[in-house]
């Protein structure tokens, strides 16, 4: 009886993380100057999961950066501290002109499971979407695709009812409020017909839009098929036509030789005159559901395969028409102990953003950014 009760205490909870060292080196054009960067990140995941009916868990990240970025860029050290939540859990632990130590709770959640109900409360992450870069019927955990360095993608401080009426379906209900105390509020239903995943959601969107939308995934002859869409009408404008469509789908399939290839179009209406002020703002995540991309039409297709069970290569590639412009991502992940990977990411922009006014001149943006990490998983 003893043993029994040790392994179920056991089982109970789970503590996992990482500590990982990050160089980076970028610059926007050839002839301009290097900058060098360093990030040494740790994160702790904790569950606890003590009878059937409660549930609770906890995500730290905590990130010393030192480096050139943040002497060069005040942008980008603001982008550090900030925190989209109602509750504000990132604090500037240390920091100088050239470095920042900080640490914040991305995950803080209680769940409580009743029959086919379950209620979870607190920063938690709320995943809607079914296509694998852009997302958007994911209305309150917008993220980047070009973080390479956050997996578990950010929380929301919201309260979530789930309801279960078959092993095949889902009712949801959830309500967030960010930083400024504005509301986003949605329910999705999800139901499997013909092999395929279904679902329908609406919504109010940062007590600004409101919000329709649907999304799919499922397999046609072996491959995934997967799609989403979303149309916003302002709130406050409900008669006019300045709605806003986004619209995605793609596929992917994994051939018997396990290269993998993955494809995604993107259509991102954008607002009048839209333009980013600097990278910044193309790498860090997006301001809102309805502006994923800094382009209207998104065009991906990334291509993955095992060298060997140890070596894995990829190379992520974007178009974005209406800009001129492309992203190239080669990806090498080298395996050396079971909980111990190196990797290298190279990340190149290149395009033109085009000036609203005729009398002023075009934007253009060239970018290139490596990074070499060595990550250790516990």
């Amino acid at each position: 009886m003893l043993v029994i009760s040790q392994e179920s205490a056991e089982r109970s909870w789970k503590l996992k993380g990482y500590l990982d060292d990050m160089q980076m080196v970028q610059f926007p054009a050839v002839d301009d100057p290097w900058t060098f960067d360093n990030e040494i990140h740790n994160r702790f995941d904790f569950t606890w999961n003590p009878a059937k009916v409660f549930g609770m868990g906890v995500g730290l990240r905590t990130r010393f950066i030192f480096g050139q970025s943040l002497t060069a860029n005040p942008a980008y050290k603001g982008a550090l501290f900030n925190d989209n939540g109602l509750v504000n859990m990132t604090w500037d632990l240390w920091s100088s002109a050239s470095a920042a130590l900080l640490t914040q709770f991305d995950r803080a959640w209680i769940s409580g499971t009743f029959g086919k109900f379950q209620i979870t409360a607190g920063r938690q992450r709320i995943n809607w979407g079914q296509t694998l870069v852009w997302n958007p019927n994911d209305l309150f955990n917008t993220y980047s695709y070009f973080d390479v360095d956050y997996p578990e993608r950010p929380g929301s401080d919201a309260i979530r009812l789930q309801v279960y009426p078959s092993a095949t379906s889902v009712l949801e209900l959830a309500a967030k409020l960010n930083s400024k105390g504005k509301l986003t509020c949605a329910a999705l239903g999800r139901f499997n017909t013909g092999g395929f995943d279904v679902q329908f959601l609406a919504g109010l969107v940062d007590d600004q839009d409101y919000v329709v939308g649907a999304g799919w995934s499922g397999n046609i002859s072996g491959a995934a098929f997967r799609g989403e869409v979303n149309y916003y009408q302002p709130k406050n404008n409900w008669n006019d036509t300045s709605g806003v469509l986004l619209a995605t789908i793609g596929a992917d399939y994994t051939f018997s030789n396990s290269l993998a290839l993955t494809f995604q179009v993107l259509y991102n209406q954008l607002p009048a005159g839209y333009r980013p002020e600097s990278m910044v703002n193309v790498y860090q995540a997006p301001p809102t559901p309805k502006l994923l991309s800094f382009a209207e039409w998104n065009i991906f297709l990334m291509g993955s395969y095992p060298v060997t069970p140890l070596f894995d290569v990829s190379l992520a590639t974007m178009y974005f028409p209406d800009l001129a412009g492309y992203f190239v991502g080669p990806t090498l992940n080298y395996n050396v102990r079971q909980n111990i990977d190196l990797s290298l990411f190279i990340q190149y922009f290149n395009g033109r953003f085009k000036s609203p006014d005729p009398l002023m001149e075009n934007v253009y943006f060239k970018s290139f950014l490596g990074t070499f990490r060595v990550k250790w998983s516990f």
